[in-house]
């Protein structure tokens, strides 16, 4: 009976109850672990450093001007006041010998002609007869001559592109002698004999006049066929000493009727540069020396000297005088060109711009012995760099900086290094770090 009453009563119900945490509370919890990972960092980064470094390495860079500037030079006029037409029988930039030919004067066009076509095939010949020799290209290798005829190659497009026809057909002859001797080494064809049989049959059909008499040159020097009037405008023993108004006021001369061309009669000559206050200070301080680019007329560079730079003061504009000795055929024809010098070069070790900071490095005096007697601390530019497991910040000497590197100078023994050490060579320098100091732990 008290089974079926118990069995009759409801049963009870539990509900199972939901744990709630506060909002806060579960903050709090992600607050403590992002600022706990916070800290690991902040202490891994402190003491062991992320840094981003680079080597120094070993650079060379070069200060360039560029300029228009005149060349001056020591020149006489040929004169020939006989009838006839004049064939020059000599090229620009040849030398002549005081009473020697440089023309001949013909009775008619058709022998200038005849005499003409005569050289051209003679210079030919003599060039094929000189590369068929033995032993010509034997001490001559391949790249050497691939480097000529890419820089000859350059040089008669300059010459095309300026009017210079006189120049583009010597240019094209020392071409054709150049891949002529190419075809020697290389094995291709050096078999010139058809050639050479071919020319000295059209020379022996040609009738040459031996012409009605020579224009010689007075004195020894370069020959130059071209007159420009401007021979005689300044003087050329005054060439160190001209200044920017003597230049400007530089005007033509009319040559005499009777000129047929000019030599050369000194090995030296000048560039009158003229040239900004600002150019005139980053030039002092340099070498003398100096290599010059003429783009418009030649594929190499050539050596010069500064012998004046001429100003009334060091902040005017004034005149940059340059002293050249090489002469060619190209060369001996400039009177105004675009110029580019250069006038520096800075060598040492390249170092990214953002390594430079300022901290302080031990300064020791010694005795006559060695032996420290004392030691000071001083406040330099420098670079930190990693020499182990720790930074060490040594001084650096800046000779070129440059808006993204600067360059070093390697040398410990230069005056201005305070202490005992410098940059050297692959030294990993840091370039990118945080709380750099002297001594501090990276690894």
């Amino acid at each position: 009976m008290e089974n079926e009453e118990r069995q009759d009563r409801p049963k009870k119900r539990y509900k199972k109850k939901k744990i709630r945490l506060p909002i806060v509370r579960i903050l709090g919890v992600l607050f403590s672990m992002f600022l706990l990972v916070y800290v690991v960092v902040l202490v891994y980064t402190s003491n062991f450093s992320m840094l981003e470094t680079e080597q120094a390495t070993h650079f060379e860079i070069n200060d360039y001007l560029e300029v228009n500037a005149t060349a001056l030079r020591r020149e006489e006029y040929i004169l020939n006041n006989r009838a006839g037409i004049v064939a020059y029988n000599i090229n620009d930039g040849e030398k002549v010998n005081a009473g020697g030919s440089v023309a001949k004067l013909f009775e008619n066009t058709t022998d200038v002609e005849n005499w003409q076509r005569y050289r051209k095939i003679n210079d030919e010949l003599t060039m094929l007869r000189q590369l068929g020799g033995t032993g010509h290209s034997m001490f001559v290798d391949l790249d050497t001559v691939d480097a000529q005829i890419n820089a000859q190659t350059v040089a008669f497009r300059n010459y095309l592109q300026s009017g210079r026809y006189n120049l583009a057909q010597q240019s094209k002859l020392s071409l054709m002698q150049l891949y002529n001797e190419r075809a020697v080494i290389t094995g291709i064809s050096a078999d010139f004999q058809p050639r050479i049989t071919e020319l000295e049959t059209e020379l022996a059909g040609i009738k040459v006049s031996n012409g009605i008499g020579d224009v010689r040159s007075k004195n020894s020097g370069v020959f130059v066929s071209y007159i420009d009037g401007y021979e005689s405008s300044l003087d050329y023993s005054k060439a160190e000493s001209i200044n920017y108004s003597e230049l400007s006021a530089m005007a033509k001369k009319d040559p005499p009727s009777d000129a047929v061309g000019k030599v050369i009669t000194t090995l030296n000559w000048y560039l009158l540069c003229p040239i900004t206050g600002e150019q005139a200070i980053s030039i002092t301080g340099g070498s003398d020396h100096v290599e010059i680019s003429i783009p418009k007329v030649i594929s190499y560079s050539i050596p010069g000297t500064i012998v004046g730079l001429n100003q009334g003061s060091k902040t005017e504009d004034g005149l940059l005088v340059i002293q050249c000795d090489y002469m060619d055929s190209a060369l001996a024809k400039i009177r105004k060109e675009d110029i580019t010098i250069k006038t520096k070069t800075y060598e040492g070790l390249r170092i990214n711009r953002k390594a430079i900071h300022e901290d302080y490095v031990t300064v020791n005096s010694y005795d006559e012995n060695g032996m420290i007697t004392d030691s000071h601390e001083e406040k330099v530019q420098g670079v930190y760099v990693v020499y182990g497991n720790k930074l060490n910040f040594v001084q650096v000497n800046i000779i070129y900086s440059d808006k993204e590197f600067v360059i070093c100078d390697p040398d410990v023994t230069n005056e201005a290094i305070l202490g005992d050490k410098t940059v050297s060579l692959y030294d990993e320098v840091v370039v990118q770090g945080k709380e750099l100091y002297n001594g501090k732990t990276v690894k």
